[in-house]
């Protein structure tokens, strides 16, 4: 699932609880094949027009993780 975010997370622009809280929101709202939430990954885009992406997952206490093997099914 892609989010993109209007600003650069790393120059403090967007806050990383702010960056768990649309994650995991993500996550939970559209779950793909049923998996579980924490098994979603989600690409954020940074300042819109930004190459590429970083990929997160939602942990069970509702923190944002990167993924180290992002997988290649999610939509």
């Amino acid at each position: 699932m892609d989010v993109h975010v209007p600003v650069t997370v790393a120059s403090g622009e967007l806050d990383v609880t702010a960056i768990s809280q649309i994650v995991c929101t993500a996550d939970h709202a559209d779950v793909p094949g049923g998996r579980p939430a924490t098994e979603v990954d989600i690409h954020i885009h940074e300042n819109i027009a930004a190459p590429g992406a970083w990929t997160l997952r939602c942990s069970p206490n509702g923190t944002a993780l990167p993924v180290t093997a992002p997988r290649n099914d999610d939509a």
